[in-house]
């Protein structure tokens, strides 16, 4: 080789950079390295998201793939569903941010703390009103039942009352004393203040009409218990939508008040499970007996009750924090297919077997 040659030669190795592994690639490594070592360990995952946060807070990329993995692992840890979307929205797309929205709802579907993060998210990112109250109705058929759902019911008051609309503030106001929430006597007081305002505005012959005839034998006796709570907002006001119906006033004052009292009881017989539940989230540190116990207890009150929809319900929120308990699973499909839900039996089993009590 020439001189020059071999000179050139020389200068360009040394001015070759040194190869370092991206990101991305460490992090790929160190998960691997979890999985061969069959390493299930929450706190090694967590360290793992730690760090990931710490050296890469705004590479999606690998924020992706450590949450990706580690909620593949811990599906039912809806806090770090929300922090995964809280980083999409940071550094992606609205649309990016409601496909890990999706995901989450669809992992844990009966997650309060989920939807109220959700609906949050919804009620700023979507411009049609529609859009954002369908996403909070969707929210409340799956969790309207929870105790703890106040903090939606929150939420979506906050929303309609920045939107003034009355209609829509009297159907959640009444739909509120539906079923006891940790804040069902407030509520009451919310619904009793829109009521006296709404009365203010009929013609004085009509309240008086109202007044009149509203005894408190009528709001609790006149009507079964599964009231027709839409057909009750919908003849609120007349047909122009302009003036409220004094009878439809009255009717919906008096359906409020039958609702209360009838959630009012139950809110009495669940205080004492609700305050014995100390630990509502999931984790892999073992739920002491009492919490257990509580749960039992709490499942046994509900499936004599009846109300076959409010047992599922509790079940599902129960096996948030006792996923790993496969007494709990077991239960729950012998109740429903015994109540002939085979196929929410079947769901169950599938979801226990493959990935919370696989031994």
């Amino acid at each position: 080789m020439e001189p020059e040659a071999a000179a050139a030669a020389l200068v360009s190795d040394a001015a070759a950079p040194e190869h370092h592994p991206s990101q991305l690639d460490v992090f790929k490594n160190r998960i691997r390295l979890l999985h061969d070592r069959n390493t299930h360990g929450f706190d090694a995952w967590v360290s793992l998201i730690s760090a990931a946060e710490g050296m890469s807070a705004d590479d999606i990329d690998v924020i992706s793939l450590v949450y990706n993995s580690f909620l593949l692992e811990f599906p039912l840890c809806y806090g770090y569903w929300i922090k995964y979307a809280a980083h999409k929205a940071r550094l992606c797309t609205n649309r990016d941010v409601v496909d890990i929205y999706e995901q989450a709802v669809q992992a844990v579907p009966h997650s309060v703390d989920l939807w109220v993060s959700y609906c949050g998210f919804g009620t700023c990112a979507y411009e049609e009103p529609a859009d954002i109250r369908s996403l909070f109705e969707r929210a409340l058929s799956l969790v309207e039942k929870d105790y703890l759902c106040y903090r939606l019911w929150d939420k979506y008051i906050e929303f309609e009352t920045s939107q003034k609309q009355l209609i829509q503030l009297a159907s959640i106001y009444i739909n509120t004393l539906r079923f006891p929430t940790k804040k069902l006597h407030m509520y009451y007081e919310s619904f009793r203040k829109l009521v006296t305002l709404s009365e203010q505005e009929v013609t004085s012959c009509a309240a008086e009409r109202l007044s009149g005839k509203m005894h408190t034998s009528e709001m609790i006796d006149g009507e079964d218990s599964e009231l027709d709570i839409s057909n009750i907002i919908a003849d609120l006001f007349d047909q122009k939508g302009v003036h409220l119906s004094p009878e439809a006033l009255k009717r919906y004052s008096s359906a409020g008040e039958r609702l209360y009292k009838r959630s009012s009881k139950i809110y009495k017989e669940i205080c004492c499970f609700e305050a014995s539940i100390k630990r509502p989230f999931f984790h892999v540190k073992p739920l002491d007996e009492d919490q257990l116990e509580n749960w039992h207890q709490y499942l046994d009150f509900v499936e004599k009750n009846g109300d076959f929809d409010w047992a599922v319900k509790l079940y599902e929120r129960c096996l948030i924090p006792c996923a790993n308990y496969s007494e709990f699973w077991i239960r729950y499909s012998e109740y429903v297919d015994a109540k002939g839900g085979r196929e929410i039996a079947n769901h169950a089993l599938v979801r226990a077997s493959s990935c919370f009590v696989k031994c």
